[in-house]
């Protein structure tokens, strides 16, 4: 283990998400704005078929963008909604947890983040691996693809 504590550990995978998370729906509703001016500015051709099947396609861009904005959206209220502070006596959302097989960070989908030479996978409350985490206790076990899996620490 490296000489940062998982709490540190957990505070700086939550502030890495959390600004990734702001930057993605920032340059999202930047895409959206771009598209919405593209539209406007548009001029009608005397390829008038052309034009609308432009369009259509702009806006079904726009609706996709909006999709994924309110996705991300979602996401950062839930990582919001954790307390860094509170202490887990048993592996709940919010939770950092040391395993055998690695580190997690059950918050959001959101994937590998390294921090110190340490990988840690940030993952839903809703992911198989979370569910399974859920049921087990510090010191306790579970299978994994036939492997057993240890947890060793729970911040």
């Amino acid at each position: 283990m490296d000489n940062l504590s998982d709490q540190a550990l957990k505070v700086q995978v939550f502030n890495i998400c959390f600004e990734a998370l702001n930057t993605r729906l920032t340059d999202l509703r930047a895409e959206v704005v771009q598209l919405r001016l593209s539209i406007a500015n548009d001029s009608k051709s005397s390829m008038g078929d052309k034009y609308e099947t432009s369009r259509e396609m702009m806006q079904q861009e726009i609706n996709r963008l909006e999709q994924q904005i309110a996705l991300t959206g979602q996401q950062l209220f839930n990582l919001k909604a954790i307390n860094l502070d509170k202490s887990y006596a048993q592996i709940e959302k919010g939770s950092l947890v040391r395993t055998s097989m690695g580190l997690f960070f059950i918050a959001v989908s959101y994937g590998e983040v390294k921090i110190a030479a340490q990988s840690c996978f940030v993952i839903s409350e809703i992911a198989p691996l979370a569910k399974l985490l859920f049921n087990t206790k510090l010191g306790g076990s579970f299978e994994l693809n036939k492997k057993l899996v240890e947890v060793l620490a729970v911040c």
